[in-house]
């Protein structure tokens, strides 16, 4: 079936488009006007939330500089009750049967904790030195750790290359530390090269327990944990801050523009 337009048909259905277009633009143009209207109250209610929000954050950031200061200030008790950590009978049953790094890193630790600088020779174990410590006065000692499973490794030669790496190092001393005990020729050649022996008595006597190193990584881990929370948040602060900035100068922008509009119409 064949249908025919006539120009009627046309001329119809170009007046209903052009009708449909000027609703459509003018729905446009009130729509706009509306979304225009109501951009400033919509900025201004970002920006209340925005404030609301750094509040607060900066109580949170309060709170948990409170928590690091609190920390700080059981570190600092616990470097003062040092003479506290008395060894028990079952801290020296854990203190015979420590190896390898864990003894070398609770008395490095212990060093610290004592008031001596402490320093890794650059270059690993470097002459079976396995740390260099120095007092406030600033002698240097090197140090080296003999866990219970190593004793029978050292003989002259072992002492030997510990005295050319105190020599390399410009140590003022030798300190050799071992939590067990040494045979009694081991002892002599120690003696005659005019090392410190700290076997498992001295050990106990002259050190704290190990315990407060335990004391010690704790604190440190709370005050780190508090540490990385308190710059979380005082970084929302900070970006709190720089998103009201940019809704304070985008409000401003809009009441420049209409000013100009208004003085063009």
């Amino acid at each position: 079936m064949k249908i025919d337009f006539h120009f009627m048909d046309f001329f119809i259905l170009g007046i209903i488009l052009i009708i449909v277009g000027i609703y459509a633009y003018f729905r446009y143009r009130e729509e706009k006007h509306k979304e225009e209207k109501m951009l400033i109250p919509n900025l201004l209610s970002y920006k209340d939330r925005y404030l609301k929000e750094k509040d607060m954050y900066k109580e949170r950031a309060k709170k948990f500089l409170s928590m690091l200061k609190e920390v700080e200030r059981e570190f600092e008790d616990l470097k003062r009750n040092i003479k506290n950590y008395r060894w028990t009978e079952e801290d020296k049953e854990v203190l015979r049967n420590l190896k390898g790094t864990e003894f070398e890193r609770i008395f490095t630790v212990m060093f610290e904790l004592l008031g001596f600088k402490v320093y890794k020779p650059p270059i690993f174990k470097d002459h079976n030195i396995d740390v260099i410590i120095e007092t406030k006065e600033g002698h240097k000692i090197c140090v080296d750790f003999v866990d219970y499973t190593e004793r029978k490794k050292v003989d002259e030669k072992y002492i030997k290359n510990l005295i050319a790496g105190k020599e390399k190092y410009n140590c003022d001393g030798v300190w050799f530390l071992t939590n067990r005990f040494l045979d009694d020729d081991v002892e002599d050649i120690i003696y005659k090269y005019d090392i410190n022996l700290f076997e498992f008595n001295q050990l106990t006597q002259y050190f704290p327990s190990y315990r407060i190193v335990y004391d010690y990584d704790d604190n440190r881990t709370r005050f780190h944990n508090f540490e990385l929370l308190y710059k979380e948040t005082r970084d929302e602060v900070i970006r709190r801050d720089l998103w009201i900035k940019e809704v304070d100068e985008k409000i401003s922008e809009i009441k420049r523009k209409r000013g100009e509009d208004d003085i063009k119409d």
